[in-house]
């Protein structure tokens, strides 16, 4: 059976109705007090004196001895201080070019890191309000050299600024980086890419119960998880979407759904079919070349949403230590 998708015009009605407010989304969190820093340590460690590094990489390793030694050997793999030759490793590091070019950049898209502060407090007092016992952590703003975009402990998050630098940087055109690849990667995304990130590592996938199903619920609870923490964000922010693939989800929903159902999709343990319903690309390839990509994503976010309001006696704690998501799909009673 041929299964058609739509996407409508007035659908731009529904995406406004679909972005109402959800009060159960807006705690009181106005008396939840967070204590952490945001340290521009790209820029501490750009006035180092490259005659002396390690009388003035001092300070830095009296300051932030946890992250440092996680940068040198983790992050940009240069070693530790004990190394013969970790001044010069170092300083060929943050005297790159592409790194100063990075430098030079962020100085025009981030005048000041006091809306991200501002916007990360927001999402931090949520996250205690619903894990009370939770640490906050401090955020590292560092350049990586395009290694990672987010490294998260337990006492700390880094987070690599030349990820965020807008979608038509010039440095991800010369880096060859897809535009569909491209749709996160601006300042807006940062705040609620540490939470996610935090989530990411608190709350490990199960390999063990690897499946279409799983993957999708898994991917969901995450998604899900994001949006109570910044409970005004944009679902096209959410979901790196364009309007046009909101819409069309929107629209295809059910289509998606009965597709799955039908081809028997939801519990194949095939990783190729687990890439093409939640990986990234340009769209789903299941959903034919005009769909949104990551297409099992948003169904396991309202699988996820409706496994939570059919579930009263079910808290955001709980929802993110079940790993089972056959058994959160059962309990959803999810019809699109």
């Amino acid at each position: 059976m041929r299964i058609s998708y739509k996407i409508s015009i007035i659908s731009l009605l529904v995406l406004g109705l679909a972005s109402c407010v959800n009060k159960s989304l807006h705690p009181d969190v106005s008396d939840v007090q967070v204590d952490f820093k945001v340290i521009p340590f790209y820029q501490e460690l750009n006035q180092l004196d490259s005659l002396d590094v390690r009388a003035s990489i001092a300070p830095l390793r009296q300051k932030y001895p946890q992250f440092l030694e996680a940068f040198n050997k983790q992050i940009i793999k240069i070693g530790g201080y004990e190394r013969v030759d970790y001044p010069q490793r170092l300083m060929s590091f943050v005297n790159y070019d592409a790194n100063q070019d990075i430098i030079k950049k962020s100085k025009e898209v981030f005048p000041s890191f006091d809306g991200f502060k501002q916007e990360l407090e927001g999402g931090f007092k949520h996250y205690k309000h619903y894990f009370p016992n939770a640490h906050v952590p401090d955020i590292f703003l560092m350049v990586s050299g395009f290694s990672q975009s987010i490294a998260v402990d337990s006492a700390w998050v880094g987070v690599s600024i030349e990820k965020y630098l807008g979608t038509d940087c010039e440095f991800y055109e010369w880096l060859g980086i897809a535009k569909y690849l491209r749709k996160g990667m601006t300042k807006e995304k940062m705040a609620s890419d540490v939470l996610r990130a935090m989530a990411l590592t608190n709350y490990d996938y199960d390999r063990q119960k690897d499946d279409v199903i799983n993957h999708m619920v898994y991917t969901g609870k995450i998604k899900y998880f994001v949006k109570h923490m910044f409970p005004d964000i944009a679902d096209t922010l959410l979901f790196d979407y364009s309007a046009y693939q909101m819409k069309w989800c929107l629209d295809n929903e059910e289509n998606m759904w009965s597709s799955l159902v039908e081809w028997k999709h939801l519990f194949s343990n095939d990783r190729m079919l687990i890439q093409k319903y939640t990986g990234d690309a340009p769209f789903t390839a299941n959903f034919g070349e005009n769909s949104a990509p990551r297409g099992g994503e948003f169904l396991g976010y309202k699988i996820v949403e409706a496994y939570m309001k059919n579930n009263d006696d079910v808290t955001l704690q709980d929802l993110m230590f079940e790993e089972d998501g056959r058994k959160i799909l059962a309990a959803s009673h999810y019809r699109p």
